[in-house]
């Protein structure tokens, strides 16, 4: 009987270490064994299953008394079976323990009970959707949908399709289904290997940090683009690098001559950060990028070494309107992203084609971002029949996209985009009629539509008498304004064209559809607050104010497209003078890309003294870049202000102020010190 004592230390010892819900059983198996060495009266601390599970407890130093086997509980578990147990916060507070003797009764509160087992309630009742889905009111709400294609809704044949699927571990490259598919879009799209990722920007977000290894680098690409404007910053976040933002000169894509080449940044300066990649989008807002210009692009680019990527995420409706192949849209690039939840409707997922090399690389970084699925079989094969089923709809879809397009611009609704595949860019101010309110009252029809802002898409699953139905709400809502009836009272500011618009600016402009050159131009009128800012910088010691009246992208004759105008005001000539020919001393660095004019005016002014003559120095910069502009503008307002600063210093009359100064404050601070000092 001795050899029971160490047994039970030992025991407890464990339990001590075991998990919370192993300490919580060790009592049953062990009791036995626990009773026979109460017989032998030996003493230990306290008993294992009188030490608590909760860990405030299991930390706290153990009383000592005698072990008693009629006496063992447990502090909280097991609990009673018919409330379950949060697994994170353990019982509430109105769950009452059991008693738990070792002979295996169990009673609650002290009360006598009926033998019964120790069962673990669910960690989850039953589901409380469950029968309360219809699936086929959703597929009728999508018919007037118009916000975008990625709301659309699995079919059934997706959902067969994946109960079919294999249920292989993608991450070990297991996979049959997801390695059949890959192999397929290689193929169709003429590169070496794919990959299955669970979106197009993680698509192109592993493409970019995949080609970008060793900072600094640009990457070239449309002001309008969705890495640039819908990618949460990635470009910044994963690569470190920047992108170099252009707006095409012909408001629809963009050129190698005119907007490309005179972008690219390919010297050793270390100031700047080179060109390692040019991401084209194709569609781009619903328009088709020309195949001859991206050729052009393309042979001119890897001629430089430069890398060529697509954000093919709609090159689907590219294919089915043009009747292109997949594989010469792909020719030109690098690496492709390709996505498969927008037009074809799959319920998740893109693939990204390049180099077999590339790729392998491009699955490390997807296990790097936490994005590897594992059975992600199912969801291919959804993927899969939307190649199969929805990709020939595409052209129905464009179809019914041109006609509301016709019919908007019938009723007087201005197009800020040429409806070419799915997607419609409307501007109902032109008709009195702000965006927010249409979007509003087509929400409150009986049948509601949906939009998302100035922006329609038509998916496969859109029905042709939404457009109609949105087509009479807005004849509807014009009559009203003619009228000056209908309703009064609208909390929505005119102008917002949404989330996503065809505007050229930098960014997301949610006060206005105009472009940049619009932009700047009613700025310099004294209209608006686009890209040209009014700004002033105060010059020390000379009361010089420079002041930006205008910025303007408008091309001139030569390639200096860009330019900014400047206004400085002098209270003489011979100070105007003084720094244009300071200025003028240092030759541009690169002449062909900037140039600087200037001209010099006399000005009346009236004044308390009078009518006086003031001059004003016109400085306007030219460059061939937006890049190129703002490093000018910035040089030449700091040159003017060292000028300004070093006139100041050897002007007769500021050193008469200078020294007039310096003597009243000489003699203040004599007579504060003898105030002191008496």
């Amino acid at each position: 009987m001795l050899l029971g004592a160490p047994i039970v230390a030992s025991t407890k010892l464990i339990a001590f270490r075991l998990p919370l819900f192993t300490r919580s059983a060790l009592p049953y198996r062990a009791s036995p064994l626990l009773r026979s060495t109460s017989q032998a009266q030996v003493k230990l601390p306290t008993s294992i299953a009188s030490i608590s599970t909760t860990p405030s407890v299991c930390n706290a130093r153990p009383n000592n008394h005698d072990f008693d086997a009629n006496n063992m509980t447990t502090s909280s578990y097991p609990l009673q079976p018919s409330e379950p147990v949060d697994p994170v916060h353990g019982p509430s507070k109105t769950q009452k323990p059991i008693n738990v003797h070792a002979n295996g009764h169990v009673h609650a509160n002290g009360s006598t009970s009926s033998r019964q087992h120790n069962k673990t309630a669910p960690l989850l009742p039953i589901d409380p959707l469950q029968g309360k889905i219809d699936n086929a009111k959703k597929i009728q709400l999508l018919a007037r949908d118009f916000r975008s294609d990625t709301i659309t809704a699995p079919t059934e044949s997706m959902i067969r399709a994946m109960a079919e699927a294999s249920r292989g571990d993608d991450v070990y490259g297991e996979d049959e289904t997801t390695n059949s598919f890959q192999a397929e879009i290689a193929a169709l799209t003429g590169k070496e290997s794919a990959i299955f990722v669970p979106s197009g920007t993680l698509s192109n977000q592993l493409a970019l940090r995949t080609h970008l290894y060793q900072p600094p680098h640009t990457v070239l690409c449309d002001t309008r683009s969705h890495i640039h404007r819908y990618e949460a910053g990635g470009i910044a976040f994963h690569c470190g690098a920047s992108t170099e933002i252009v707006a095409p000169s012909n408001g629809h894509h963009l050129r190698w001559d005119e907007d490309i080449q005179p972008n690219l940044n390919l010297s050793d300066d270390i100031h700047f950060s080179p060109t390692r990649i040019i991401s084209l989008e194709n569609t781009l807002n619903g328009t088709i990028f020309p195949q001859d210009e991206i050729v052009k692009i393309s042979t001119e680019a890897r001629k430089l070494g430069l890398i060529m990527h697509l954000d093919g995420a709609r090159i689907w409706n590219v294919a089915a309107e043009t009747g292109l192949s997949l594989k010469e849209l792909c020719d030109p690039f690098d690496t492709v992203s390709l996505c498969l939840s927008k037009g074809l409707g799959a319920p998740i997922g893109s693939i990204l084609v390049g180099p077999s090399q590339f790729i392998k690389k491009v699955r490390h970084f997807r296990k790097l971002y936490g994005a590897g699925v594992r059975q992600v079989g199912p969801l291919v094969a959804a993927a899969r029949v939307g190649v199969l089923e929805n990709y020939p709809k595409l052209q129905a879809t464009h179809q019914l996209a041109r006609y509301a397009g016709r019919e908007l611009e019938k009723l007087g609704v201005r197009l800020t985009a040429p409806v070419e595949t799915s997607m419609v860019f409307l501007d109902t101010s032109s008709i009195d009629i702000p965006i927010p309110e249409l979007v509003s009252r087509a929400a409150s029809l009986p049948r509601p539509i949906k939009l998302g802002g100035g922006r329609m898409v038509v998916h496969y699953q859109i029905e042709k008498q939404a457009i109609d139905d949105l087509l009479e709400l807005i004849k509807l809502m014009k009559q009203e304004k003619k009228d000056g009836t209908g309703p009064t009272a609208t909390t929505a500011a005119a102008g917002n064209a949404g989330l996503y618009s065809n505007s050229m600016s930098s960014g997301p402009n949610k006060n206005s559809s105009t472009s940049t050159t619009d932009s700047a131009t009613s700025t310099a009128n004294g209209n608006g607050n686009g890209n040209g800012h009014a700004r002033t910088l105060s010059i020390e010691n000379r009361g010089l104010v420079f002041q930006t009246i205008g910025t303007s992208s408008r091309k001139p004759s030569d390639d200096m497209r860009h330019s900014v105008s400047l206004v400085l005001p002098f209270p003489d000539r011979t100070s105007a003078l003084t720094l244009q020919q300071s200025i003028s001393v240092d030759k541009e660095l690169k002449p062909k890309e900037v140039r600087k004019e200037f001209t010099i005016l006399n000005r009346s002014s009236t004044s308390a003294e009078g009518e006086q003559d003031r001059v004003e120095m016109g400085v306007k910069i030219f460059a061939t870049t937006v890049r190129q502009l703002r490093l000018s503008v910035n040089a030449f307002l700091e040159d003017a202000a060292l000028i300004c600063r070093t006139m100041g210093q050897f002007d007769p009359l500021q050193r008469q102020i200078d020294e007039a100064k310096k003597i009243q404050l000489d003699k203040e601070l004599e007579q504060g010190s003898i105030g002191i000092a008496g």
